[in-house]
Protein backbone atom coordinates (compact mmCIF):
# COMPACT_ATOMS: atom_id res chain seq x y z
CA UNK A 1 0.00 0.00 0.00
CA UNK A 2 1.13 3.53 -0.57
CA UNK A 3 2.78 5.13 2.01
CA UNK A 4 0.23 8.03 2.28
CA UNK A 5 -2.92 5.36 2.67
CA UNK A 6 -1.43 4.19 5.41
CA UNK A 7 -0.70 7.57 6.88
CA UNK A 8 -4.16 8.26 6.21
CA UNK A 9 -5.56 5.23 8.22
CA UNK A 10 -3.40 6.09 10.98
CA UNK A 11 -4.28 9.19 11.01
CA UNK A 12 -7.54 8.36 12.19
CA UNK A 13 -6.12 7.15 15.68
CA UNK A 14 -6.20 11.34 16.70
CA UNK A 15 -9.85 10.47 17.21
CA UNK A 16 -9.08 8.09 19.90
CA UNK A 17 -11.52 5.69 20.89
CA UNK A 18 -14.76 6.85 20.21
CA UNK A 19 -17.72 3.82 21.68
CA UNK A 20 -20.88 4.27 20.04
CA UNK A 21 -22.46 2.97 17.15
CA UNK A 22 -24.27 4.99 15.34
CA UNK A 23 -21.32 6.37 12.81
CA UNK A 24 -20.39 2.99 12.51
CA UNK A 25 -24.03 2.14 11.31
CA UNK A 26 -23.96 4.67 8.91
CA UNK A 27 -20.43 4.00 7.45
CA UNK A 28 -21.68 0.24 7.26
CA UNK A 29 -24.90 1.21 5.58
CA UNK A 30 -22.99 3.27 2.76
CA UNK A 31 -20.80 -0.10 1.62
CA UNK A 32 -23.68 -2.12 2.05
CA UNK A 33 -23.49 -3.72 4.98
CA UNK A 34 -21.11 -6.29 3.84
CA UNK A 35 -21.16 -8.22 7.47
CA UNK A 36 -24.49 -10.07 5.99
CA UNK A 37 -22.67 -11.40 3.33
CA UNK A 38 -21.15 -13.74 5.78
CA UNK A 39 -21.82 -15.69 8.98
CA UNK A 40 -19.55 -14.63 12.05
CA UNK A 41 -18.53 -16.26 15.42
CA UNK A 42 -18.50 -13.10 17.74
CA UNK A 43 -15.78 -13.33 20.89
CA UNK A 44 -15.63 -11.47 23.50
CA UNK A 45 -13.35 -11.01 26.82
CA UNK A 46 -10.83 -9.49 28.86
CA UNK A 47 -8.16 -11.98 28.10
CA UNK A 48 -8.48 -15.11 25.56
CA UNK A 49 -10.68 -13.65 23.01
CA UNK A 50 -7.88 -13.57 20.72
CA UNK A 51 -7.24 -17.76 21.08
CA UNK A 52 -10.57 -18.22 20.97
CA UNK A 53 -10.89 -16.47 17.95
CA UNK A 54 -8.38 -18.09 16.35
CA UNK A 55 -8.92 -21.72 17.04
CA UNK A 56 -12.74 -20.98 15.63
CA UNK A 57 -11.11 -19.80 12.45
CA UNK A 58 -8.93 -22.98 12.33
CA UNK A 59 -11.92 -25.43 13.45
CA UNK A 60 -14.19 -23.89 10.23
CA UNK A 61 -10.94 -23.82 7.72
CA UNK A 62 -11.19 -27.46 8.17
CA UNK A 63 -14.68 -27.24 5.26
CA UNK A 64 -14.97 -23.99 4.69
CA UNK A 65 -12.80 -20.52 3.53
CA UNK A 66 -12.92 -18.58 6.37
CA UNK A 67 -11.91 -15.08 7.65
CA UNK A 68 -10.54 -14.26 11.14
CA UNK A 69 -10.61 -10.52 12.64
CA UNK A 70 -7.98 -9.60 15.47
CA UNK A 71 -6.31 -6.91 17.11
CA UNK A 72 -3.75 -5.42 17.47
CA UNK A 73 -1.41 -6.70 15.13
CA UNK A 74 2.55 -7.87 16.03
CA UNK A 75 4.67 -6.46 12.94
CA UNK A 76 2.08 -5.82 9.84
CA UNK A 77 -1.00 -4.60 9.84
CA UNK A 78 -2.30 -6.84 7.59
CA UNK A 79 -2.29 -9.53 10.12
CA UNK A 80 -5.30 -8.11 11.39
CA UNK A 81 -7.70 -9.37 8.62
CA UNK A 82 -7.44 -13.12 7.26
CA UNK A 83 -9.21 -14.99 4.43
CA UNK A 84 -8.65 -18.11 3.61
CA UNK A 85 -4.75 -18.88 4.50
CA UNK A 86 -3.31 -15.47 3.39
CA UNK A 87 -3.61 -11.54 4.93
CA UNK A 88 -5.46 -9.16 3.22
CA UNK A 89 -2.98 -8.32 0.77
CA UNK A 90 -1.33 -4.07 0.56
CA UNK A 91 -3.46 -3.63 -3.03
CA UNK A 92 -6.98 -4.37 -1.05
CA UNK A 93 -6.10 -1.73 2.13
CA UNK A 94 -5.01 0.67 -0.38
CA UNK A 95 -7.99 -0.08 -2.57
CA UNK A 96 -10.80 0.63 0.35
CA UNK A 97 -8.64 3.52 1.80
CA UNK A 98 -8.41 5.25 -2.03
CA UNK A 99 -12.07 4.24 -2.76
CA UNK A 100 -14.15 5.60 0.74
CA UNK A 101 -11.54 9.04 1.99
CA UNK A 102 -13.89 11.21 0.67
CA UNK A 103 -16.63 9.23 2.29
CA UNK A 104 -14.64 8.93 5.59
CA UNK A 105 -14.60 12.77 4.93
CA UNK A 106 -17.97 13.29 5.02
CA UNK A 107 -18.41 11.96 7.75
CA UNK A 108 -16.21 14.20 9.66
CA UNK A 109 -18.48 17.10 8.72
CA UNK A 110 -21.81 15.85 9.32
CA UNK A 111 -20.79 14.46 12.69
CA UNK A 112 -17.47 12.69 13.47
CA UNK A 113 -15.57 10.72 11.15
CA UNK A 114 -14.89 7.16 11.87
CA UNK A 115 -12.41 5.91 13.57
CA UNK A 116 -9.31 3.96 12.92
CA UNK A 117 -10.74 0.86 14.66
CA UNK A 118 -13.99 1.28 12.83
CA UNK A 119 -12.68 1.83 9.55
CA UNK A 120 -10.00 -1.60 10.11
CA UNK A 121 -13.34 -2.73 10.77
CA UNK A 122 -15.53 -2.52 8.12
CA UNK A 123 -12.48 -2.75 6.07
CA UNK A 124 -12.05 -6.32 7.59
CA UNK A 125 -16.18 -7.19 6.44
CA UNK A 126 -15.70 -5.91 3.11
CA UNK A 127 -12.61 -7.78 2.60
CA UNK A 128 -14.46 -11.05 3.99
CA UNK A 129 -17.50 -10.67 1.71
CA UNK A 130 -15.35 -9.86 -1.51
CA UNK A 131 -13.63 -12.99 -0.97
CA UNK A 132 -16.50 -15.42 -0.55
CA UNK A 133 -15.61 -15.91 2.89
CA UNK A 134 -18.19 -18.02 4.39
CA UNK A 135 -17.95 -17.61 7.88
CA UNK A 136 -15.41 -15.31 9.66
CA UNK A 137 -14.43 -15.24 13.71
CA UNK A 138 -14.42 -11.74 14.60
CA UNK A 139 -12.63 -10.30 18.35
CA UNK A 140 -13.81 -7.33 19.80
CA UNK A 141 -11.72 -4.39 20.15
CA UNK A 142 -12.79 -3.16 23.51
CA UNK A 143 -15.47 -3.81 25.28
CA UNK A 144 -18.63 -5.56 23.71
CA UNK A 145 -21.88 -3.38 24.02
CA UNK A 146 -20.40 -0.67 22.38
CA UNK A 147 -17.91 -2.11 20.32
CA UNK A 148 -17.48 -1.35 16.21
CA UNK A 149 -18.04 -5.27 15.83
CA UNK A 150 -21.35 -5.03 17.37
CA UNK A 151 -23.05 -4.31 14.41
CA UNK A 152 -23.07 -8.12 13.62
CA UNK A 153 -26.03 -10.33 14.62
CA UNK A 154 -23.41 -13.41 14.62
CA UNK A 155 -24.43 -17.52 14.38
CA UNK A 156 -22.56 -18.02 18.15
CA UNK A 157 -21.23 -15.53 20.28
CA UNK A 158 -18.39 -16.29 23.11
CA UNK A 159 -17.70 -14.52 26.05
CA UNK A 160 -14.48 -15.60 27.72
CA UNK A 161 -12.44 -14.19 31.09
CA UNK A 162 -13.50 -11.12 32.86
CA UNK A 163 -11.17 -8.89 34.61
CA UNK A 164 -10.70 -4.92 35.31
CA UNK A 165 -9.53 -3.49 32.69
CA UNK A 166 -9.89 0.11 30.65
CA UNK A 167 -12.31 1.53 33.69
CA UNK A 168 -12.71 4.71 32.04
CA UNK A 169 -15.17 3.46 30.16
CA UNK A 170 -16.29 -0.37 31.36
CA UNK A 171 -17.03 0.63 34.67
CA UNK A 172 -14.91 -0.27 37.82
CA UNK A 173 -16.66 -3.19 39.03
CA UNK A 174 -17.16 -6.67 37.32
CA UNK A 175 -20.49 -6.47 37.08
CA UNK A 176 -20.28 -3.56 35.01
CA UNK A 177 -17.39 -5.04 32.80
CA UNK A 178 -19.30 -7.76 32.65
CA UNK A 179 -22.16 -6.38 31.56
CA UNK A 180 -20.64 -4.29 28.77
CA UNK A 181 -19.19 -7.45 27.28
CA UNK A 182 -22.45 -9.49 27.23
CA UNK A 183 -23.69 -6.35 25.16
CA UNK A 184 -22.75 -8.95 21.96
CA UNK A 185 -25.77 -11.11 23.18
CA UNK A 186 -28.14 -10.58 20.62
CA UNK A 187 -31.89 -11.86 20.17
CA UNK A 188 -32.24 -15.77 20.39
CA UNK A 189 -28.38 -16.48 19.68
CA UNK A 190 -26.36 -18.87 21.83
CA UNK A 191 -23.57 -17.47 24.06
CA UNK A 192 -20.84 -19.27 25.28
CA UNK A 193 -19.18 -18.76 28.83
CA UNK A 194 -16.15 -19.66 30.05
CA UNK A 195 -16.22 -16.80 32.53
CA UNK A 196 -16.18 -18.69 36.16
CA UNK A 197 -16.60 -15.69 38.40
CA UNK A 198 -19.90 -15.39 39.97
CA UNK A 199 -20.60 -11.50 40.15
CA UNK A 200 -19.43 -11.80 36.44
CA UNK A 201 -21.74 -14.89 35.57
CA UNK A 202 -25.15 -13.28 37.27
CA UNK A 203 -24.54 -10.41 35.21
CA UNK A 204 -24.29 -12.16 31.79
CA UNK A 205 -27.56 -14.57 32.42
CA UNK A 206 -29.46 -11.75 33.41
CA UNK A 207 -28.94 -10.44 29.80
CA UNK A 208 -28.97 -13.73 28.11
CA UNK A 209 -32.20 -14.08 29.74
CA UNK A 210 -33.21 -10.92 28.77
CA UNK A 211 -32.69 -11.42 24.87
CA UNK A 212 -34.16 -15.43 25.02
CA UNK A 213 -30.54 -16.58 24.58
CA UNK A 214 -29.56 -20.10 25.05
CA UNK A 215 -26.00 -19.94 27.90
CA UNK A 216 -23.83 -22.81 27.87
CA UNK A 217 -21.76 -22.57 30.94
CA UNK A 218 -18.31 -24.39 29.67
CA UNK A 219 -17.08 -25.50 32.95
CA UNK A 220 -20.73 -26.67 34.05
CA UNK A 221 -21.51 -28.40 30.60
CA UNK A 222 -17.92 -29.71 29.79
CA UNK A 223 -15.30 -32.18 31.59
CA UNK A 224 -11.47 -31.93 31.03
CA UNK A 225 -9.55 -34.70 32.12
CA UNK A 226 -5.99 -36.46 31.45
CA UNK A 227 -4.69 -32.58 30.39
CA UNK A 228 -1.03 -32.49 30.08
CA UNK A 229 1.13 -28.91 29.67
CA UNK A 230 4.77 -28.72 29.11
CA UNK A 231 6.67 -26.40 26.67
CA UNK A 232 5.69 -28.30 23.85
CA UNK A 233 2.09 -27.80 24.41
CA UNK A 234 -0.57 -28.70 25.92
CA UNK A 235 -3.36 -31.84 25.88
CA UNK A 236 -6.65 -32.93 27.68
CA UNK A 237 -9.34 -35.39 26.90
CA UNK A 238 -12.92 -33.74 26.16
CA UNK A 239 -16.06 -35.01 27.48
CA UNK A 240 -19.15 -32.55 25.98
CA UNK A 241 -22.86 -32.43 26.09
CA UNK A 242 -22.91 -33.87 22.21
CA UNK A 243 -19.19 -36.06 22.02
CA UNK A 244 -15.87 -36.66 23.39
CA UNK A 245 -12.30 -35.70 21.60
CA UNK A 246 -8.78 -35.53 22.38
CA UNK A 247 -7.56 -32.19 22.11
CA UNK A 248 -3.99 -31.62 21.31
CA UNK A 249 -2.44 -27.72 20.39
CA UNK A 250 1.46 -26.66 20.33
CA UNK A 251 0.03 -23.23 22.44
CA UNK A 252 1.08 -23.21 25.82
CA UNK A 253 -0.47 -23.04 29.50
CA UNK A 254 -3.50 -24.19 31.23
CA UNK A 255 -5.40 -21.31 30.15
CA UNK A 256 -5.45 -22.75 26.57
CA UNK A 257 -7.51 -25.53 27.75
CA UNK A 258 -10.28 -23.03 28.44
CA UNK A 259 -9.93 -21.39 25.38
CA UNK A 260 -9.76 -24.40 23.25
CA UNK A 261 -13.07 -25.86 25.32
CA UNK A 262 -14.79 -22.27 24.59
CA UNK A 263 -14.35 -23.12 21.09
CA UNK A 264 -15.34 -26.30 20.85
CA UNK A 265 -18.40 -25.31 22.82
CA UNK A 266 -19.10 -22.72 19.95
CA UNK A 267 -18.83 -24.96 16.99
CA UNK A 268 -21.50 -27.21 18.69
CA UNK A 269 -23.87 -24.18 19.27
CA UNK A 270 -23.63 -23.58 15.93
CA UNK A 271 -24.21 -26.87 14.53
CA UNK A 272 -23.05 -26.60 11.15
CA UNK A 273 -23.59 -30.12 9.26
CA UNK A 274 -20.18 -30.38 7.56
CA UNK A 275 -17.84 -29.50 10.84
CA UNK A 276 -17.02 -33.22 12.58
CA UNK A 277 -15.35 -34.09 16.18
CA UNK A 278 -12.47 -34.80 13.59
CA UNK A 279 -12.59 -31.24 11.79
CA UNK A 280 -12.63 -29.90 15.48
CA UNK A 281 -9.62 -31.87 16.62
CA UNK A 282 -7.52 -30.76 13.76
CA UNK A 283 -8.27 -27.78 13.79
CA UNK A 284 -7.42 -26.48 17.32
CA UNK A 285 -4.21 -28.87 16.61
CA UNK A 286 -3.07 -26.80 13.45
CA UNK A 287 -3.81 -23.45 15.31
CA UNK A 288 -0.96 -21.62 16.14
CA UNK A 289 -1.35 -18.22 18.32
CA UNK A 290 2.21 -15.83 17.98
CA UNK A 291 2.77 -14.44 21.21
CA UNK A 292 1.17 -16.22 23.51
CA UNK A 293 3.86 -18.31 25.75
CA UNK A 294 5.16 -18.74 22.23
CA UNK A 295 8.76 -20.17 22.56
CA UNK A 296 11.44 -18.50 20.34
CA UNK A 297 14.01 -20.17 21.16
CA UNK A 298 15.27 -23.28 23.02
CA UNK A 299 18.25 -24.21 25.33
CA UNK A 300 18.27 -21.80 26.73
CA UNK A 301 14.58 -20.64 26.94
CA UNK A 302 13.01 -17.69 25.01
CA UNK A 303 9.40 -17.34 25.41
CA UNK A 304 7.09 -13.30 24.75
CA UNK A 305 4.15 -13.48 25.57
CA UNK A 306 1.60 -10.22 25.18
CA UNK A 307 0.46 -10.42 29.05
CA UNK A 308 -0.58 -6.53 29.44
CA UNK A 309 -3.19 -6.15 32.35
CA UNK A 310 -2.94 -7.66 36.09
CA UNK A 311 -5.46 -10.55 35.29
CA UNK A 312 -3.40 -12.18 32.66
CA UNK A 313 0.11 -11.10 33.94
CA UNK A 314 -1.06 -13.36 36.68
CA UNK A 315 -2.24 -16.13 34.23
CA UNK A 316 1.49 -16.18 32.82
CA UNK A 317 3.10 -16.30 36.09
CA UNK A 318 1.71 -19.22 36.94
CA UNK A 319 1.58 -20.79 33.72
CA UNK A 320 5.42 -19.98 34.07
CA UNK A 321 6.08 -21.67 37.37
CA UNK A 322 3.93 -24.95 36.17
CA UNK A 323 6.52 -25.23 33.55
CA UNK A 324 9.60 -24.62 35.05
CA UNK A 325 11.44 -24.02 38.12
CA UNK A 326 14.39 -21.74 36.46
CA UNK A 327 13.51 -18.02 37.08
CA UNK A 328 13.82 -15.95 33.84
CA UNK A 329 15.46 -12.62 32.79
CA UNK A 330 12.27 -10.57 32.15
CA UNK A 331 12.72 -7.89 29.62
CA UNK A 332 9.66 -5.88 30.15
CA UNK A 333 7.81 -2.69 28.35
CA UNK A 334 4.40 -1.34 29.31
CA UNK A 335 2.41 1.45 28.13
CA UNK A 336 1.37 4.70 29.66
CA UNK A 337 -2.35 3.45 30.14
CA UNK A 338 -1.96 0.65 31.77
CA UNK A 339 -2.18 -0.97 35.40
CA UNK A 340 1.70 -0.65 35.53
CA UNK A 341 2.21 -1.37 39.51
CA UNK A 342 -0.07 -4.12 39.11
CA UNK A 343 1.39 -5.63 35.89
CA UNK A 344 5.26 -5.24 37.71
CA UNK A 345 4.21 -6.69 41.27
CA UNK A 346 2.76 -9.53 39.62
CA UNK A 347 6.22 -10.15 37.56
CA UNK A 348 7.91 -9.39 40.89
CA UNK A 349 6.31 -12.83 42.08
CA UNK A 350 8.70 -14.70 38.99
CA UNK A 351 11.68 -13.24 39.36
CA UNK A 352 14.41 -10.78 40.50
CA UNK A 353 15.78 -9.69 37.18
CA UNK A 354 14.53 -7.23 35.03
CA UNK A 355 15.43 -5.52 32.03
CA UNK A 356 13.04 -2.55 31.73
CA UNK A 357 12.45 -0.91 28.07
CA UNK A 358 10.05 0.64 25.52
CA UNK A 359 7.20 -0.61 23.61
CA UNK A 360 7.57 0.17 19.84
CA UNK A 361 4.71 2.67 20.25
CA UNK A 362 7.66 5.79 21.94
CA UNK A 363 4.13 7.94 22.58
CA UNK A 364 2.26 5.93 24.52
CA UNK A 365 4.64 3.77 25.87
CA UNK A 366 5.91 4.52 29.97
CA UNK A 367 9.36 5.84 30.83
CA UNK A 368 11.31 2.51 31.28
CA UNK A 369 12.94 4.93 33.88
CA UNK A 370 9.80 5.60 35.52
CA UNK A 371 9.12 1.87 35.67
CA UNK A 372 12.69 1.08 37.23
CA UNK A 373 11.03 4.10 40.08
CA UNK A 374 7.53 2.50 40.61
CA UNK A 375 9.03 -1.05 41.13
CA UNK A 376 11.38 0.32 43.76
CA UNK A 377 11.99 -2.83 46.09
CA UNK A 378 10.35 -5.57 43.61
CA UNK A 379 13.29 -6.73 42.40
CA UNK A 380 16.86 -7.34 43.21
CA UNK A 381 18.43 -6.97 39.77
CA UNK A 382 17.32 -3.84 37.58
CA UNK A 383 18.44 -2.63 34.38
CA UNK A 384 17.45 0.56 31.99
CA UNK A 385 17.98 -0.50 28.44
CA UNK A 386 16.20 1.85 26.79
CA UNK A 387 15.90 0.64 23.04
CA UNK A 388 14.29 -3.05 22.85
CA UNK A 389 16.61 -4.26 20.55
CA UNK A 390 19.35 -3.62 22.89
CA UNK A 391 17.69 -4.60 25.73
CA UNK A 392 16.99 -7.77 23.93
CA UNK A 393 20.40 -8.39 22.27
CA UNK A 394 21.83 -8.11 26.11
CA UNK A 395 19.49 -10.49 27.64
CA UNK A 396 20.33 -13.00 25.07
CA UNK A 397 24.18 -12.55 26.90
CA UNK A 398 22.99 -13.89 29.80
CA UNK A 399 22.66 -17.75 29.31
CA UNK A 400 19.40 -17.71 31.05
CA UNK A 401 15.98 -18.16 30.65
CA UNK A 402 14.31 -15.06 28.80
CA UNK A 403 10.40 -13.69 29.38
CA UNK A 404 9.79 -11.01 27.27
CA UNK A 405 6.40 -9.46 28.20
CA UNK A 406 4.14 -6.35 29.12
CA UNK A 407 3.14 -4.97 25.75
CA UNK A 408 2.29 -6.69 22.32
CA UNK A 409 4.09 -3.24 20.98
CA UNK A 410 6.97 -4.81 22.49
CA UNK A 411 6.55 -8.20 21.87
CA UNK A 412 6.38 -7.29 18.09
CA UNK A 413 10.07 -5.74 17.58
CA UNK A 414 11.08 -9.20 19.10
CA UNK A 415 9.22 -11.43 17.02
CA UNK A 416 10.46 -9.15 13.92
CA UNK A 417 14.24 -9.82 14.95
CA UNK A 418 13.53 -13.78 15.11
CA UNK A 419 11.86 -13.58 11.82
CA UNK A 420 9.54 -15.28 13.78
CA UNK A 421 6.33 -16.90 11.91
CA UNK A 422 3.25 -14.33 12.28
CA UNK A 423 0.44 -16.38 10.71
CA UNK A 424 -2.33 -18.23 13.11
CA UNK A 425 -2.29 -21.69 11.61
CA UNK A 426 0.57 -24.21 11.25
Amino acid sequence: MTLQDLEFLYDLKREGIKLGLEVMREFSSKLGDRHREFGSFHVAGTNGKGSVSCFIYNILSQKYNSGLYTSPHLVDFNERILSGRSFIPDSYIENFISSNRNMIETLREKSRNPTFFETTTLMAFSYFADTGAKYAAIEVGLGGRLDSTNIITPIVSVITSIGYEHADKLGTSLTDIATEKAGIIKPGVPVVVSEGNAESVSAIKKIAIRNGSRMIQTDKSYKVSNAKISLDGTSFDLESPLDRYHISTDLVGDFQIRNAVSAVAAMESAGLDKITSLDIENGIFNSRWPARMEILRKEPTVMVDCAHNPPAMTTLVGNYRKLTKEKPLLVVGIMKDKDIYGILSRLSELSDSIIFTTPDEPERAADPSYLKRISDGMFTETRVIADPVEAYSKSLDQSRPVLVTGSMYLVGIIKKMEKSDMRPFK
